[in-house]
């Protein structure tokens, strides 16, 4: 019986009597072994020392770049979704000028208009860009001004009023807005800005985006004899 425990115990460690490098070469085919029949779903995954299977691992990175897909999905309904809610006036105007910036020296600021996104200012002094509003709505508005000799004004009759509203907000008073009021001009450009009162801003604008076309009168049909 003790011969036969003998045996049985040289038998399960035969390995101790085999040199080390043919030891070493053993394992080593068996791990690639171990490898092959997890990948292949033949051995079931039980890391030791509580590390995490390949198996776990590779489901949680597609999982997470499954999530991240639908995030960004969901990010690209939302700005698709507010577009479409985004007034851009008659026909769709204004869409194509949609994050165009241009900007102007007055006095001592440097103001920028964005088309539909936001207007600010910035001190010639140093520091950043105060926002002066963000785009909201388009409205319409009576102009009552006499003609300029350089041709840059408002002028007399209906005008488009961009709205950019809840800017950042002035010390121990409101938060800033814009009124950008828009007149016909060859090229975009910011003729003036005032404030009318605190934190309330005029622009005053001139862009091709602002012309109307010319229509030629309908001819008269001719008398018949």
């Amino acid at each position: 019986m003790a011969n036969h425990r003998l045996t049985c115990f040289e038998v399960y460690n035969f390995e101790a009597y085999l040199p080390s490098f043919l030891r070493e070469y053993i394992h080593g085919k068996l791990d690639l072994l171990r490898v092959w029949l997890i990948e292949n779903g033949i051995l079931a995954d039980n890391p030791k020392g509580g590390a995490e299977s390949k198996r776990v691992v590779a489901a949680r990175d597609a999982f997470q770049s499954a999530a991240n897909d639908l995030t960004s999905k969901e990010n690209q309904l939302t700005e698709a979704q507010r577009d479409l809610e985004m007034d851009y006036g008659t026909d769709d105007i204004f869409r194509a000028l949609k994050g165009k910036c241009f900007s102007t020296d007055s006095g001592e600021y440097e103001y920028e208009l964005c088309w539909m996104d936001k207007t600010s200012q910035k001190s010639k002094k140093g520091g950043g860009h105060t926002t002066m509003g963000n785009y909201v709505r388009i409205d319409t508005e009576m102009a009552d001004e006499e003609a300029r000799v350089d041709g840059k004004g408002l002028g007399s009759g209906p005008r488009t009023v961009l709205r950019y509203d809840n800017g950042q907000g002035c010390w121990n008073g409101p938060n800033r807005r814009t009124d950008v009021w828009l007149a016909c001009a060859e090229k975009e450009e910011i003729w003036r800005v005032s404030e009318s009162e605190k934190c309330v801003y005029r622009m005053e604008v001139g862009t091709p985006a602002a012309c109307e076309d010319v229509q030629q009168p309908a001819e008269r049909p001719k008398d018949e004899l």
